[in-house]
């Protein structure tokens, strides 16, 4: 098991995890931490989040850096496989290896970024969400051995939903929540089981293009 890991999930806790068809994903380098607060400060990603308040910079980076509670939640920079460079983030939380499950979100994706590199995605790519969405997926089915993934979208975010059905979720239920301003939000509860996930990897060949997501969509598909 990794130096530092807990008992459970026997991952790296630094480096690369695992990678897409565009995309490699790993834990951030510190010269990314404060990227990845910037990102998550933007009016156009926050708003798509529960909790839509503005991060402290110093303080967002010592808990990326310290505070937290790896392997059993991870914030993790997407880079392009071309050049290495930071496009978004991806994670995820609750994780729960006596239940073999997590939450997978904390998606964000730097849209402007990705302007650069429309010559470099295939035809029918995806979309850089729908691709770390994936590859974060498949790398909690077959390393970390989870029965469940778990994800949580905002109603009015369109692309999110999108995003996670066409990574294999399925919605299981929806709620309202009361957010700390007072305000009042409705989520959509999805799901993607082993078994899912197993049916999807049977047909990976055989299924439906997704071209009609917009690879450069920004999207959260957590809170």
């Amino acid at each position: 098991m990794t130096a530092g890991a807990a008992p459970g999930w026997s991952i790296p806790l630094q480096g690369p995890l695992t990678e897409g068809t565009c995309v490699r994903i790993g834990w951030p380098e510190d010269a990314e931490l404060d990227a990845i607060t910037a990102l998550r400060n933007r009016p156009d990603v926050r708003r798509q989040f529960f909790d839509q308040r503005v991060l402290d910079v110093d303080r967002n980076r010592d808990w990326l850096r310290h505070e937290m509670n790896r392997p059993y939640e991870a914030v993790l920079s997407i880079r392009m496989k071309l050049d290495g460079a930071f496009i978004g983030a991806i994670g995820w939380s609750k994780g729960d290896p006596a239940e073999r499950s997590f939450e997978l979100g904390r998606v964000m994706v730097d849209a402007p970024m990705l302007v650069r590199y429309r010559h470099v995605f295939p035809s029918d790519y995806p979309g850089v969400a729908v691709d770390a969405g994936t590859a974060l997926r498949d790398f909690a089915f077959t390393i970390l051995g989870l029965d469940v993934v778990r994800m949580v979208v905002i109603e009015a975010n369109r692309l999110s939903q999108r995003a996670a059905v066409a990574g294999g979720a399925r919605v299981v239920g929806t709620r309202a929540e009361r957010r700390s301003d007072g305000s009042e939000v409705r989520l959509i509860d999805l799901e993607c089981s082993r078994e899912d996930w197993m049916r999807l990897t049977a047909r990976a060949h055989g299924a439906p293009g997704l071209s009609a997501l917009d690879p450069l969509m920004a999207s959260s598909p957590s809170l």
